[in-house]
C-alpha cells in the first residue's frame, strides 16, 4: 500500500504499472496480483485503507452535524492527495464497468448507506420533516460535491460544503413548506 500511495503522489491511476508497484514494493508481480486482479483494484484497496479511516463519524451527532461532519471530511480528502486519486478511479470506471462497480459497492454505498440512515433516523426524530427523502437529500448534497469536484467549474472549499448542507437542511426543516 506504502508503494501505491507513494506512487501515486507522482502519477495518474492510469499512467501506474503494476510493475512499478512490484519493484517498489520489493515483491513480484504474481504476488500482487495473487490478492489483487486488476492495478484498479489495488489502488482501490489501498484509498479503502488509507482514506475510508478519515471519514468514520462521532456517533452523537444530529443529522445535521452528520452531514456537516460527513461533507467537510470529503471535500478535505477530496482537496488532498486522495483526491486525484478518486478522480483517477472514477476516470477509470468510465471505460471499465468492473472497476466502476467495485468503487460503488467498496466507496460509494457503505458511506451512501449510512449518511442515507443518519438522515431517516433525523426524520423519525422530527429535526427533519416527515416527507423528507433521505436519498433525494443524499444524492442532492453529494451529487454537488462530486460535481465541482470532477469537473472543477468553481472553488471548492469548506465553506462551500458548510452552505450546501444548510441550504439542503433549511428546505428539509420541521416548520417549512414546500414551495
Amino acid at each position: 500500500m506504502d508503494a501505491v500511495y507513494s506512487l501515486l503522489q507522482k502519477k495518474s491511476v492510469r499512467d501506474l504499472t503494476m510493475e512499478e508497484v512490484a519493484k517498489r514494493a520489493k515483491v513480484g508481480k504474481p504476488t500482487l496480483y495473487k490478492w489483487w486482479s486488476t492495478k484498479a483494484a489495488l489502488v482501490l484497496a489501498m484509498l479503502c485503507e488509507r482514506m475510508a479511516p478519515n471519514l468514520e463519524k462521532p456517533s452523537d451527532l444530529t443529522a445535521e452535524e452528520s452531514l456537516q461532519f460527513r461533507v467537510r471530511t470529503l471535500i478535505d480528502a477530496f482537496g488532498g492527495p486522495f483526491g486525484k486519486i478518486v478522480a483517477g478511479l472514477i476516470a477509470e470506471g468510465q471505460s471499465e464497468p468492473a472497476i466502476r462497480q467495485a468503487f460503488l459497492d467498496r466507496w460509494v454505498s457503505p458511506r451512501r448507506a449510512a449518511t442515507i440512515a443518519d438522515l431517516e433516523r433525523g426524520k423519525n426524530t422530527g429535526e427533519l420533516r416527515s416527507d423528507t427523502e433521505p436519498d433525494l437529500l443524499n444524492d442532492a448534497i453529494f451529487g454537488a460535491i462530486y460535481y465541482r469536484f470532477l469537473l472543477g467549474l468553481t472553488p471548492f472549499s469548506k465553506r462551500f460544503g458548510e452552505e450546501l448542507v444548510e441550504q439542503a437542511i433549511r428546505g428539509n426543516r420541521v416548520g417549512n413548506l414546500r414551495s
